[in-house]
């Protein structure tokens, strides 16, 4: 991750960083300056509560959180090929 934000990454030799969270709530991206995550799109069916809930800090959440587009078929066709055994669908302790 982006560590304290700002150029803590920079700091310790890290170059780049994430730019986007994907997860099965909710599209996530980093604030350009204060590296604090951003929601940015709600998956069909949750609510911006929900995935707040769901996350143990603040998330930096504009006024009106759009819902998720759904993915192209093209973007699906490269999902299954990057992740033929559908790892992404398992559970993580």
């Amino acid at each position: 991750g982006w560590g304290d934000g700002d150029d803590h990454r920079a700091r310790l030799g890290l170059p780049g960083g994430p730019r986007v969270c994907v997860t099965d709530l909710a599209v996530m991206d980093f604030e350009p300056d204060s590296k604090r995550m951003r929601l940015r799109s709600v998956h069909p069916g949750i609510t911006v509560e929900d995935v707040q809930m769901a996350t143990g800090f603040d998330l930096v959440i504009d006024r009106d959180v759009p819902e998720t587009e759904p993915p192209t078929a093209e973007q699906v066709d490269t999902l299954r090929r990057l992740d033929p055994t559908a790892a992404r669908k398992r559970e993580f302790a």
